[in-house]
């Protein structure tokens, strides 16, 4: 009769001795990937990829059509403004004196003058030029008045009426006075509107004469008092 006990037993330690004889097998994983280990080159480029957001984001928006079209308008514009400043820096307003000599209208630089009076005594000096009328005291300070009426090839203003002045200016450190028919106004004249050279009568070819403008609607001529007296000769 068999003996199944011993059987049994027989058969379990020949199995205990087969796993004893058996080499060793490796620990299992444990459930669940492990992460993959990156090569350096992949690493590098991961770094790169998850940086390339930030960078878009701080980058300038390339600026549209019209947001070119503005800023070069603007800048045109500022060029025109500033042109138009210096333009008007550049503009010359000259100050003047406007008066009347046989119905013209004359104008002189205000800055020459030094005065304007009434009419008066008047000592007459032998063998003075043509031009020169005679002298007069003005508060102690000797005038020398002249006749710009023949100058200007007007005829002799006769005697004085009750418009009659005397505007006296300052030239090359002498006191000199004109007489004429009437003061008007002073007046602000553009030296660019000022026509250099006018053709309006007699005195069109006098040197004395530096152009003519409207002032007040009227046709007026500007005198240049140093050429108007330059060449009268003073034989006091």
């Amino acid at each position: 009769m068999v003996d199944l006990v011993k059987i049994r037993k027989k058969k379990a330690e020949s199995k205990k001795q087969k796993a004893e004889e058996s080499p060793g097998l490796p620990l299992s994983e444990p459930p669940g990937e492990s992460p993959p280990i990156l090569a350096p080159a992949t690493v590098a480029e991961t770094l790169e990829d998850s940086a390339q957001p930030s960078d878009r984001a701080t980058e300038q928006p390339e600026p549209t059509k019209l947001e070119r079209f503005k800023e070069s308008a603007g800048k045109r514009r500022t060029s025109e403004l500033a042109k138009t400043d210096e333009a008007k820096a550049t503009t010359q307003n000259l100050e003047l004196l406007t008066f009347v000599i046989a119905h013209e209208h004359y104008a002189v630089d205000i800055e020459r003058i030094v005065e304007i009076v009434t009419p008066r005594s008047v000592t007459r000096i032998p063998n003075a030029d043509f031009s020169v009328v005679g002298i007069m005291s003005l508060r102690g300070t000797i005038v020398t008045l002249v006749d710009v009426r023949r100058k200007l090839r007007h005829p002799s203003a006769g005697e004085p009426t009750p418009d009659t002045r005397i505007v006296v200016i300052d030239y090359l450190n002498e006191m000199i006075g004109f007489l004429v028919d009437r003061v008007l106004r002073v007046v602000k004249a553009d030296a660019a509107e000022i026509e250099a050279h006018p053709v309006v009568h007699a005195t069109e070819l006098d040197e004395s004469v530096r152009g003519v403008f409207r002032a007040g609607g009227a046709l007026t001529i500007l005198l240049d008092l140093d050429k108007l007296l330059d060449s009268r000769a003073l034989a006091l």
